[in-house]
This record gives C-alpha cells, sequence and structure tokens, in this order.
C-alpha cells in the first residue's frame, strides 16, 4: 500500500510538472484514507484553483485552513477562493491573517492591497501596498496595485511617479506601461506629445511581443467590395456599461443587408442591456476565458472583414487582439479618448471637433476617420424619467454638480470650481461617485476646498446610484452642470443634457478635452462652451444669475437633444456605413497584399 506522504510527493511532482488531473487523482487517493491532512487540501485547492474551478477549490482551502490556521499560504489560497466567489469582505479578513503570519512576505501585502482596491478601500490599499513595496519593488504589481489606489483616490500626479519609478527599474513591462498612458490622460500637466510618447511605447512594446500569424488573413478583392460586410465589436462593457449607450443605436439601426455585426464580449458579467445587444447582431462571442492567439482563430474562422476595439486600454481591455490582426482592417473607437499606440491598428474613428486635422493626425499610431458632426450617438438604456419642474425661485441657491469620477477631479479644476462657488456665496456643489465609498478620497476632495476657502458644508458626496433612473432622478436636485478637465465626461454629460441640465465645459487641445465640445456642438448649445479657465467661470456664474435662462433649458434641452445628430440613430448609422464601407473599397480595391495605413 502507498504511503501518504509518497501519495503526496507524487501529486507535488506532477502538479509541478503541469498536470494538475494527475496530481488530483494522487489527492483524492490520499484524501479518501486520510482525510485530516491540511497540506493535502492546500495543495488540491491550489490544484483546482489552477484549472479556474474555484467552486471546487473552496471546500478544500476552508479545510487546510480549519486544519491548520497558521499556515500563510493556506489562508492566501482560501482568500482568493472567496474573491473569486464574490466574498471580498471574507477575503480580505483571510490576506490579513496572512500577513499577520508571514509579514515578511511582500506577496502577502500584494494580496491584501489588490482585495482592498477591488473593495474599493483605497487608503488602506495604499498602505498594504506601500508595506510589500518597502519589503521588495521586484513585483510589479506592488507597484501597479498602488498606482490605481492612488489614482481612484483622485492622486494621478502620484501615481505617476509610482509606476514610472517602477517602469525605471524594470523598464517595458506592459501592464506598467498600459497604466503609465492611462494615467497620462487625467494629468493636467501631460502634453499632447507627452500622451503620444507613453501611448507609442506601449504599442511598440506589445507588437515587439506579439508575432504575427504568417496564416494573415487573405486581402478581399474587387469583387467583394459591395458584398455584406462582416463586421466585429470586441469590448468588456457589453452590459450595462455607459459604452452599450453609444454602440446600441448603431446595432439598433443597423440595415443587415449592409452590415453583419458580431459583438466578441471580453469580460464574463451579462445582464439583461447584454440580452438586448445580442438580440440585435448575428454572433455574441465569449472571448474572456481564451488567450489572444486563439480569441484571433475564432475571429478568422468568422470571416470577419472588419474588427472594431471599443475599449483601448482601459482595464480588462483585449485590444493586444488588434495586433494579431484578425480582420483585414482593423479599427479602435468610443471608449478610450487617445490612439491605442498600435501600428497594427489602421484607423480609430473621431470627428473633426474631437481631433481637428493637423496635430491629432500626427499623435496617432492609426489613420483618423472624422465622423462628422459628431462621432458619437446616444441612448438611454430605458425609458428617462421626466426632466422635473424648472426651477424659477430666486430664493433658490444655486446647485452645481458633476457626476464625473473622482478620478478626473483635478487640483486644476477643482480650483476653477472653488472660484465659482466663491463668485456666488449661497451656491452649493453636488458631487457623485463611486470613489466616495472610500474616506480617504471624500477627505481629499473636501480638503482642496477648503484650502481654496470653500466650507465643506456647501459640498455634497453621494455614492454610486445602481438603479439608472434613480441615477437620472439625481439630476432633479442640479441647476448648472460642470464638466471636468482636462478629462472631459462623455456619459455624464449626455445624461446632464437628457434631464435638461446645462454643462458648461472647458476645451482644450486633445481628444480627452474636447469630447465635451463636439457634445455641445451637436446638440446645438456652443454658448455652454469655454476657451479657457476664466470664461468657465463667467459662464457658468452668468448662467446661475439668469434664472429665466435655466428654466429655459430644463424645459427645452431634452426636446434639442433628441431632435439633434446626437440621438439621430438612423442619420448616424446611414454615416457610419458609408465610412466602413468606404475604407473597405479602399481595401478591396488596393493592391494585393498592402495595408490602407501601412507604415
Amino acid at each position: 500500500m502507498t504511503s501518504p506522504e509518497t501519495l503526496y510527493q507524487q501529486a507535488v511532482k506532477t502538479a509541478n510538472q503541469g498536470n494538475f488531473e494527475l496530481a488530483q487523482i494522487y489527492l483524492r487517493e490520499l484524501l479518501s484514507a486520510h482525510p485530516n491532512i491540511a497540506k493535502a487540501h492546500h495543495l488540491m485547492a491550489t490544484t483546482l484553483m489552477r484549472r479556474n474551478e474555484m467552486e471546487k477549490a473552496l471546500p478544500h482551502a476552508r479545510f487546510a485552513v480549519r486544519l491548520d490556521p497558521t499556515n500563510a499560504a493556506s489562508r492566501w489560497v482560501l482568500g482568493i477562493c472567496l474573491s473569486g466567489g464574490g466574498d471580498l469582505a471574507g477575503a480580505i479578513t483571510e490576506f490579513r491573517a496572512g500577513c499577520e503570519l508571514a509579514p515578511a512576505d511582500p506577496q502577502a501585502w500584494n494580496n491584501l492591497g489588490n482585495a482592498l482596491l477591488e473593495a474599493r478601500q483605497y487608503s488602506q490599499a495604499e498602505t498594504a501596498l506601500r508595506r510589500g513595496l518597502a519589503l521588495t519593488t521586484s513585483i510589479p504589481q506592488l507597484s501597479i496595485a498602488l498606482g490605481w489606489a492612488l489614482f481612484h483616490s483622485g492622486r494621478v500626479e502620484e501615481a505617476l511617479e509610482v509606476v514610472k519609478a517602477q517602469d525605471a527599474r524594470v523598464p517595458n513591462d506592459i501592464p506598467v506601461l498600459a497604466l503609465i498612458a492611462i494615467l497620462s490622460l487625467y494629468s493636467t500637466d501631460a502634453t499632447n506629445e507627452d500622451l503620444r510618447i507613453a501611448h507609442a511605447a506601449l504599442g511598440k512594446r506589445v507588437e515587439a511581443t506579439t508575432p504575427l500569424n504568417p496564416n494573415r488573413v487573405p486581402d478581399p478583392t474587387p469583387a467583394d467590395a459591395d458584398r455584406t460586410l462582416r463586421v466585429g465589436f470586441l469590448s468588456p462593457d457589453l452590459y450595462g456599461h455607459s459604452v452599450s449607450r453609444f454602440l446600441e443605436p448603431i446595432l439598433r439601426h443597423c440595415d443587415r443587408s449592409k452590415i453583419a455585426f458580431a459583438l466578441y464580449s471580453c469580460f464574463p458579467l451579462r445582464d439583461e442591456i447584454s440580452g438586448r445587444l445580442e438580440s440585435m447582431c448575428g454572433l455574441w462571442c465569449d472571448v474572456f476565458r481564451i488567450g489572444d492567439q486563439m480569441a484571433a482563430a475564432e475571429m478568422r474562422k468568422h470571416g470577419l472583414d472588419i474588427l472594431i476595439d471599443l475599449a483601448g486600454h482601459t482595464p480588462m481591455n483585449r485590444a493586444t487582439l488588434l495586433c494579431h490582426r484578425p480582420a483585414p482592417i482593423t479599427m479602435t473607437y468610443l471608449g478610450y479618448p487617445h490612439s491605442t499606440g498600435y501600428t497594427r491598428a489602421d484607423y480609430r474613428i473621431v470627428d473633426s471637433i474631437t481631433d481637428p486635422p493637423g496635430e491629432s493626425d500626427a499623435n496617432a499610431t492609426e489613420k483618423l476617420l472624422r465622423l462628422d458632426p459628431c462621432f458619437l450617438c446616444f441612448v438611454p438604456p430605458f425609458e428617462p424619467p421626466e426632466t422635473g419642474e424648472p426651477t424659477v425661485d430666486p430664493a433658490t441657491p444655486i446647485t452645481f454638480g458633476t457626476f464625473n469620477s473622482a478620478a478626473k477631479f483635478s487640483p486644476f479644476i477643482l480650483e476653477v470650481w472653488s472660484r465659482i462657488l466663491k463668485e456666488l456665496p449661497e451656491s452649493k456643489l453636488l458631487l457623485k461617485s463611486y470613489q466616495f465609498a472610500d474616506d480617504a478620497a471624500r477627505r481629499r476632495v473636501l480638503g482642496s476646498f477648503e484650502k481654496n476657502g470653500i466650507d465643506p458644508a456647501r459640498i455634497e458626496m453621494l455614492l454610486q446610484i445602481p438603479q439608472t433612473n434613480e441615477h437620472l432622478r439625481a439630476y432633479h436636485r442640479m441647476h448648472i452642470a460642470l464638466d471636468a478637465f482636462p478629462y472631459h465626461g462623455t456619459t455624464t454629460t449626455c445624461e446632464a443634457m437628457l434631464m435638461g441640465v446645462p454643462v458648461i465645459t472647458l476645451e482644450g487641445t486633445g481628444h480627452r478635452s474636447r469630447v465635451g465640445v463636439s457634445l455641445l456642438s451637436a446638440v446645438g448649445v456652443p454658448e455652454l462652451i469655454a476657451k479657457s479657465a476664466d470664461e468657465y467661470v463667467e459662464k457658468a456664474v452668468a448662467l446661475a444669475r439668469d434664472r429665466q435662462r435655466l428654466s429655459e433649458y430644463r424645459r427645452t434641452l431634452r426636446q434639442r437633444m433628441e431632435s439633434s445628430v446626437l440621438m439621430d440613430g438612423p442619420g448616424f448609422f446611414a454615416r457610419f456605413e458609408k465610412l466602413l464601407r468606404g475604407v473597405w473599397r479602399e481595401k478591396c480595391n488596393a493592391e494585393s497584399g498592402s495595408r490602407p495605413n501601412a507604415r
């Protein structure tokens, strides 16, 4: 009869060789005869986790901790299982225990910090992650997670310092480069050239590590120019995410004799909106659990003509699939306010306001396609509530507000908002952001206003409101919306106007600072666009003092928006189809083997 230790060592050996199925056979034989061996349960949980069988791993992880509560590694495994099952509070408890048992292990602090980050406990996450970095700088995940914790706390410049320091220690780590690119978009100090350099560095590194498949998709011929196009959208946001509000008009008004759409989801969440989007297209394909090469192979099998990424470098994205060239034409659109930095992405869809011809073209690795007059079309996910009664009572204090993410509250824009509040001492400011679940994030914002001479009592902070219509009804409490800078709002601006709330925006020099300009121009309210900080303050104060004008906006802004190009679904699809057809015909008529954006 094989001894328990021999069975265990055989399981360890086969697990180390990557043969988790065989390791589990040894472990089942061992545990059937000796069910109280902690290390066997620990190894069983680990091998099941490696096969992504978290539910099966959890009871073994629990049993391992019960049998040996002083084993830090078992605490970590249980924490990972609990986190994978959605029990973040339980995971944090186990990770804390792991840190107490092994305080000199930086991975323990990394586990705890990432769980706290996911639970939106940003200040505690920062503390844990800094403990880990004090022990070692060789784990890039520590710097990445700390960067995110600082970002969500509204400390973008500090976050950039952390991740740039990590890049200096270990250059060309792709997740680090990606975070530098993302954070730069929120930085007031970052110039357009800084953004170009950051994204180009990321793109160069990704492409250097992504060999092209030699079995590339054949180029189309002139005979293909007018047939039905097969177009895929790739996104992690194919659910009740704001991206779906701009994708749905395209799918809803699609002429299927002209374009057959496919959706490629790289995120496990599905909801009612997912089902609605799926019903509007010919194919839904989940690529969340498969690697880029396999996902690209699936796309090639589906015969895509054009693949359009909707996420850029935002979290959970799979934009790297563009570098595998799974379709004759690749594009990026909608969900990211800058060039990807990929030379293997052919096009980026913008408009002439967000990206005026000239410098914008030089800053993009893709060829810019300008979908004028506005590159977006908006639709609310459900029937929105009424806009509410217009405010005409001069005794009612004006409430400014913004529902943009607090990460967009740069020191510059907080100072500008403070100037507005100083001009109108009775006014208030209503803010709503999921980051306000963290006390430190709240204190930072309130502290900034206090430093700028504003009583924190004039600032009201709301947490995230899950129900869409309740979220929209919160606009009833707001008279004037203030756009963020340098990273403009998109969905927040559309929702504010839908609810009859005028939005003051500050025009900048790059796409991130010009989306609000495009949206307000599309609705026909260019008088709300400021070209300087002084003008931003002047426009906000003047509007606050003009009650009749505010009432007019509340009464008419939704109707103006609904009748504008911003919500003209059929017209937008016609322009969208014409744009895609144009580049497709160019590809069909190009010389064999060439690309329209060869660089």
